[in-house]
């Protein structure tokens, strides 16, 4: 399972001005609905602020990765924002994200999640990688940096 399989142009945002957690979920959750029309939007919100009250996804490092199933959502759909100036997100460590790696899935398919956000979770530990995505002036670039790595760590 590649992530770059599932990242395209659109669904990845550069510079974001979201200062706090519920406005970069709301930006994220509108470049999914540019992704796939269908999307129920206050469902996935609602299930991305309940995971929120369990735990932040904020899990330190600059990352933030807020995730959620939702009925009506067809594949893994992935959304990246990348904030330069850093957002507060309530991370573990108390410091602001820069990565923020939004996953929306089908919620029937929780297997497949777990290994996407697995995956996920496992490339953003480099921080090597890290470092690159938040300096990162383009989409292409994003998903040229993820292609890389992947295909360095993952054949």
């Amino acid at each position: 399972m590649k992530l770059t399989d599932y990242l395209t142009l659109k669904n990845i945002q550069i510079g974001v001005h979201a200062k706090e957690k519920t406005a970069i979920i709301r930006d994220l959750l509108k470049t999914a609905s540019a992704v796939a029309p269908d999307l129920d939007l206050e469902e996935a919100f609602t299930g991305i602020l309940h995971r929120e009250n369990i735990g932040s996804t904020g899990i330190g490092k600059g990352v933030a990765i807020p995730h959620a199933g939702v009925k009506n959502c067809r594949r893994i759909l992935p959304v990246i924002a990348i904030s330069h100036e850093g957002l507060d997100y309530d991370s573990l460590d108390g410091k602001p994200v820069n990565i923020v790696f939004l996953i929306l899935y089908p919620e029937d398919q929780v297997s497949t999640q777990l290994k996407f956000l697995a995956r996920v979770s496992r490339l953003l530990r480099n921080e090597r990688l890290r470092e690159s995505l938040a300096k990162s002036s383009s989409a292409g670039e994003v998903i040229g940096i993820l292609t890389q790595y992947e295909a360095e760590h993952f054949t």
